[in-house]
């Protein structure tokens, strides 16, 4: 009987008091859209004209943020937010779900349903799948990876690039 109460004092202590530990991150509106706290790292700072910090907490859409951060772009109509399911259907013509998303090289880890990606950064997709891998071929498990490259300043110089294949490029008979 003990162990029963032990337990149960336990668990209710775990549910009431580790869902108040929880941190929740502010809202964050770019020009008025509610848009995936990560999706600020792929806005140019210097689009940016303003940024305006709410501390008070608000619930938006039945979910509780602490805070919002509104930031106002110089030219508002600019952005063109779209989903990565948007991205994939109207830039590849991948049909199934077993998907990795990638921007620049770097791995979609949260908020993958919710994130949005301006169109007008889009550079390029670039699309592998899980036997480009040499360790991965013989693996049950099948998916396509979709790397979105943005219009970043490495990028743009990359894609103007020209590559020089052949020994007679480099001086050699």
């Amino acid at each position: 009987m003990k162990c029963i109460l032990t337990c149960s004092i336990l668990l209710f202590t775990t549910l009431f008091f580790g869902q108040n530990n929880k941190t929740v991150k502010p809202a964050v509106f770019i020009d008025l859209n509610l848009v995936p706290s990560n999706t600020i790292e792929y806005v140019d700072p210097n689009e940016i004209e303003s940024i305006n910090v709410v501390k008070k907490d608000s619930t938006i859409n039945g979910v509780l943020y602490r805070g919002q951060i509104n930031i106002t772009s110089k030219k508002p109509k600019k952005y063109d937010f779209i989903s990565l399911e948007q991205i994939k259907s109207e830039f590849t013509k991948i049909k199934s779900n077993n998907i990795i998303y990638m921007v620049n090289g770097t791995l979609i880890k949260d908020n993958v349903v919710t994130f949005k990606l301006d169109r007008n950064y889009i550079l390029e997709v670039e699309v592998t799948n899980s036997k480009a891998f040499y360790n991965l071929r013989k693996s049950h498990t099948k998916f396509d990876i979709i790397n979105i490259l943005g219009k970043t300043k490495e990028n743009l110089e990359n894609k103007n690039k020209t590559l020089l294949r052949g020994h007679e490029a480099i001086g050699i008979k």
